[in-house]
């Protein structure tokens, strides 16, 4: 059953009336029509980032049709047209990797070759330019295929970043599987590089 922590600030409650380290991975969340949330230190981002990329809380939504409902709040709001804050010159992210099967390491983008991170991932970024909202199915990747990029609906709200991730994406999962909430930044091309840097997460902790 999905479960609240016990430690999530009052705020955070309100939302929800209202609404990429692989240590993080193998975390149990069973699957079903409930919600599972966890709260995150302010000040804790690597790289001194500004508060719009620290992680404070982090809520997983799956409902009765198997669509999942994503939200993360930052320490901070996020500008509508935010730096480039270093080591991320190329992209920042903000995203919730799914380990579907903490056996299988598939390998490719969105970086180039070297990095094995969860088999699915949903990010919403920023260029410099646009936002987007994006899954990656990296599943098939596991079988020397390619993997499959696809537009998510997506809103940015002071503080509250959401993405919906449709079922017909991500199709029928695990009763249980690990999922963390993160930030991370770019140095090198998405998928032309291994410039991938951590800068804060919230692992979820039944």
């Amino acid at each position: 059953m999905f479960t609240r922590s016990k430690h999530i600030a009052p705020r955070a409650i309100a939302l929800l009336a209202a609404i990429l380290s692989t240590a993080a991975l193998g975390i149990a969340l069973p699957v079903s029509d409930q919600t599972s949330t966890v709260d995150d230190p302010v000040g804790d981002a690597l790289f001194n980032a500004p508060a719009f990329q620290d992680v404070v809380f982090v809520q997983v939504t799956k409902t009765a049709a198997g669509d999942f409902e994503l939200l993360m709040e930052m320490a901070g709001p996020v500008p509508v047209n935010p730096p480039l804050p270093s080591p991320g010159k190329n992209e920042i992210w903000w995203a919730w990797p799914f380990d579907l099967d903490p056996t299988t390491f598939p390998v490719g983008y969105p970086v180039h070759k070297a990095y094995a991170s969860p088999e699915f991932v949903v990010h919403l970024s920023w260029d410099g330019a646009e936002f987007a909202g994006v899954a990656i199915d990296r599943r098939p990747l596991l079988a020397g295929g390619e993997a499959i990029i696809t537009p998510v609906p997506f809103s940015i709200d002071g503080t509250i970043l959401q993405a919906d991730l449709p079922y017909a994406l991500i199709g029928a999962v695990p009763t249980s599987f690990g999922w963390y909430g993160a930030t991370a930044a770019w140095s090198g091309p998405v998928g032309l590089s291994e410039g991938f840097h951590a800068v804060d997460k919230a692992i979820f902790d039944p």
